[in-house]
């Protein structure tokens, strides 16, 4: 799509300016850097329809660009555009058009896009309490522990995990720093005495000794051969931790690190804390992410309630 050649100069002065106007706000990570090559793609399914100014779209031709991308195939996996690709590709469009707009490019946008299109991503699978003792449980050195405390206990990204450094876990304070969280935002997440226990306990017992094997390496997650670890290597002990448990219905959940960030975020709403505290501890921009736990908790609880009222009705 990168390459993708436009012959318009309005197109290609537009997608120029937003792709500095997306560096300037901070998309510049993950696959944020693939809206500047979605906003060239659409600019050239517009060429091919003979469209060719901005003032040109319509809502017609955005409902066109909808259908096409339904029926694009995957150039890279094959078949076609899966759900996540194409509600991104939207909020590309929809970046754009509020970028256009607040130029004074365009008076109003071509079509209406919701700000979170959530769409049908499904619901990650959730790990109870109970399951998450079994976790710790099943755990055979300190350095899984570890791992557990920092994305379930401290409900940190994967790619959060593996940026940790030494230097941004004060285990005497009972505070950890994220410098490079999304959008390169920083945040500090408060450690209860049960996350500070394990991670004292890897830093003191296990750590120094993987040090000897590598180039001293800052990183707070260290392998076996001394150096930064990476994310896939997180999951696979998650994976391994899972399978020691014997737990069929936990293996069949599909847990993954992420699933344990949405875990904690269940569990902290569930028992009573406050929605702005899980935002700046999960470090959402936006109130409008932490509010899709609350609203799977009432939701839940609202299924509770009517099942509790059946029972007591028989």
């Amino acid at each position: 799509m990168k390459h993708l050649p436009l012959h318009s100069d309005e197109f290609l002065k537009a997608h120029a300016d937003f792709r500095q106007m997306i560096l300037a706000k901070g998309f510049a990570r993950g696959k944020d850097n693939n809206y500047p090559n979605f906003i060239r793609e659409f600019f050239f399914f517009l060429e091919s329809i003979g469209v060719d100014t901005l003032q040109k779209v319509k809502s017609k031709h955005v409902a066109a660009y909808y259908a096409y991308l339904h029926e694009r195939p995957n150039q890279r996996r094959g078949g076609g555009l899966s759900d996540s690709i194409i509600r991104a590709q939207l909020f590309a469009l929809r970046l754009l058009f509020d970028h256009l707009m607040d130029a004074g490019l365009l008076d109003g946008s071509p079509v209406h896009l919701p700000k979170f299109m959530m769409g049908s991503s499904g619901q990650r699978n959730v790990v109870s309490l109970a399951e998450i003792q079994l976790l710790f449980k099943a755990c055979c050195d300190k350095r899984e522990r570890a791992i557990l405390s920092v994305a379930y206990g401290c409900g940190l990204r994967r790619t959060e995990m593996v940026r940790l450094n030494r230097e941004d876990v004060d285990l005497t304070e009972g505070l950890l720093t994220v410098r490079s969280g999304k959008f390169g935002k920083t945040r500090t997440v408060p450690l209860s005495d049960f996350v500070v226990k394990d991670l004292r306990e890897y830093v003191i017992e296990e750590r120094p000794q993987l040090l000897e094997c590598g180039s001293g390496t800052q990183s707070f997650f260290v392998n076996n051969w001394g150096n930064r670890m990476q994310g896939l290597a997180m999951n696979n002990y998650l994976k391994a931790i899972i399978e020691r448990t014997g737990d069929l219905k936990l293996k069949q959940k599909g847990i993954t690190l992420h699933c344990l960030r949405h875990s904690i975020a269940t569990h902290l709403l569930d028992n009573g804390a406050e929605m702005e505290f899980v935002q700046r501890m999960l470090g959402h921009t936006m109130i409008d992410t932490t509010h899709i736990y609350s609203k799977r908790r009432k939701q839940k609880n609202i299924i509770l309630e009517q099942f509790k009222n059946k029972h007591h009705a028989a």
